[in-house]
């Protein structure tokens, strides 16, 4: 059974809201809200959940208290650090700027990221 306090905990510590929650896991708003509130018993997006809240799914089902516990590590690749190195040295507008021609180039133009500052931190 999902803990409802513990998700809506690890969404306000990510500053990631219901609707963005759902977009990146696949499932309606609706669905984020019942689990938040108590009203959803449970999910099979768990994993998928946990995931996105850097956490597991043993934490959000209450199995156990560190949220951070058998987290699996993910680790980029050569490529994926330089993005990283790049993104860093760009002043705000520009990161703006260049999540807007991504959006343009890959055809997804709701993928607005959720203040991602805050919610993806790669390892350089």
């Amino acid at each position: 059974m999902l803990e409802s306090a513990r998700l809506k905990l690890r969404m306000e510590e990510l500053a990631i809201s219901q609707s963005e929650l759902a977009r990146r896991v696949g499932v309606s708003q609706t669905t984020i809200y019942k689990l938040v509130s108590g009203d959803g018993y449970g999910s099979k997006y768990l994993h998928k959940i946990a995931r996105e809240l850097r956490t597991t799914a043993a934490y959000l089902s209450g199995e156990t208290d560190d949220p951070t516990v058998e987290i699996p590590q993910q680790h980029l690749d050569h490529d994926e650090q330089r993005w990283v190195w790049f993104w860093r040295r760009l002043d705000e507008k520009r990161q703006k700027s260049f999540v807007n021609i991504l959006e343009a180039l890959t055809g997804e133009p709701d993928a607005t990221l959720h203040d991602q500052r805050h919610t993806y931190k790669a390892e350089a």
